[in-house]
């Protein structure tokens, strides 16, 4: 294998064995990663908020199907949480018949 650049030539192996990879740089090029945990919260506030009313009456899998939707929709999901608790539940059964 030959690498040319500009007018300087090198000939020889350019292949490195596995040994020969320094994988303890001092993690030079690492990026630190921001966890927006608030988010993660508010999300586990939503689940508990809407699990809540399964004692109303609403059955297990109808409310995680409730809650993956309003997970996906920032609006329907503030109007949730403002709603007292009969509201929710009006609200829950206009879902649920249709």
């Amino acid at each position: 294998m030959a690498l040319v650049v500009g007018k300087y030539m090198a000939i020889g192996s350019f292949s490195k064995k596995i040994v020969d990879i320094d994988l303890d740089d001092g993690n030079q090029d690492l990026v630190p990663i921001n966890c927006d945990n608030e988010e993660v919260e508010e999300t586990l506030h939503l689940y508990r908020e809407v699990m809540s009313v399964e004692v109303e009456g609403f059955d297990d899998d109808f409310l995680c199907t409730v809650f993956d939707c309003l997970v996906s929709r920032e609006s329907e999901t503030k109007a949730f949480l403002a709603k007292s608790t009969k509201h929710r539940k009006f609200w829950l059964q206009k879902v649920f018949q249709g």
